[in-house]
């Protein structure tokens, strides 16, 4: 998590915000991330979280969703951290920067080493609206290439930041 909160100390620099939401985020976004499978499923359960046919294949993509509920339940986070803390993975319509800014830190923190991470992180130096495009298209287009599941959370996301443009 620290890199994470690093990378959001580098676009804070260069976009001058202060988003104190995004920091809670960054700091609470993977607090169960070690868990195990069980773990995942039954706090999925616990929380009444509806667990897709690709999460019971990948419970860790579960571990989002699942801090977002034990966040609100513990801390009562108000939705723009929750958002970001569930859908940090994913990506989501978010009519806010905190979640974009949440992803774009986790998927870029300098820790990542994936082809096009550089192109990436550049782009996140020149705007949050076009590297959250980025990122989430590079998702896609990585799980195509991989031959793994693409969550509808992600292409969604997708399909709603092309019909603004």
């Amino acid at each position: 998590m620290e890199s994470v909160y690093d990378y959001y100390k580098e676009l804070k620099k260069i976009y001058n915000f202060d988003n104190d939401y995004a920091e809670t985020a960054i700091w609470g976004h993977d607090i169960f991330r070690e868990k195990d499978d069980d773990f995942f499923i039954s706090q999925a359960e616990k929380y009444g979280i509806e667990i897709s046919y690709i999460e019971k294949k990948s419970p860790l993509l579960l571990h989002g969703k699942i801090a977002a509920e034990y966040l609100k339940e513990k801390y009562s986070v108000n939705s723009e951290i929750y958002e970001a803390v569930y859908y940090h993975t994913s990506g989501y319509k978010f009519d806010n920067d905190t979640g974009k800014i949440m992803l774009i830190c986790d998927a870029l923190e300098r820790t990542r080493d994936f082809e096009g991470v550089e192109y990436l992180r550049e782009k996140s130096f020149k705007g949050i609206n076009i590297a959250y495009k980025l990122i989430v298209k590079n998702k896609i287009e990585y799980a195509l290439k991989k031959q793994l599941f693409i969550l509808p959370e992600t292409v969604e996301a997708y399909n709603n930041y092309i019909s603004k443009i």
